[in-house]
């Protein structure tokens, strides 16, 4: 996940960060892409009441483009609406197209702007997925 995380982000979350958000028994939740035996791709984030935040979503550079991405949000709304999750929070890189376009096509909204998210001059979006009731 380090390594993914170092080939996509400027500003990578140390291995402390994911041991412990995924150590976290009771709230934290990961998702793993892999291809051939290798992960390719991972999301991982936090079930807080009634809601998931996704803290962090990463495919590696030689698989994006290949519904990837897109295959580890459908995961996620699979497993919200295995445990009664009604709501999907996230934020992306106000720079980040990509990301931006592949969460508008499925559903999420742009609901925000996080100031500085990112760092001096680096705003985010916020951006939400409300779940249909089963």
């Amino acid at each position: 996940m380090v390594s993914i995380e170092e080939y996509c982000y400027d500003t990578p979350w140390p291995r402390e960060a994911f041991e412990e958000e995924i150590d976290n028994a009771e709230l934290g939740i990961g998702f793993v892409a892999e291809e051939e035996g290798y992960m390719v791709g991972f999301a991982t984030g936090l079930s807080v009441a009634s809601e998931f935040h996704l803290h962090n979503i990463a495919v590696h550079p030689d698989h994006q483009g290949k519904g990837v991405g897109r295959q580890l949000l459908e995961k996620i709304d699979e497993y919200c609406h295995q445990h009664d999750l009604r709501k999907i929070l996230l934020e992306v890189r106000r720079d980040n197209e990509h990301a931006r376009r592949l969460y508008l096509g499925m559903g999420y909204e742009s609901v925000g702007t996080r100031k500085d998210y990112y760092g001096p001059g680096r705003d985010a979006y916020l951006f939400t997925k409300v779940l249909a009731a089963d």
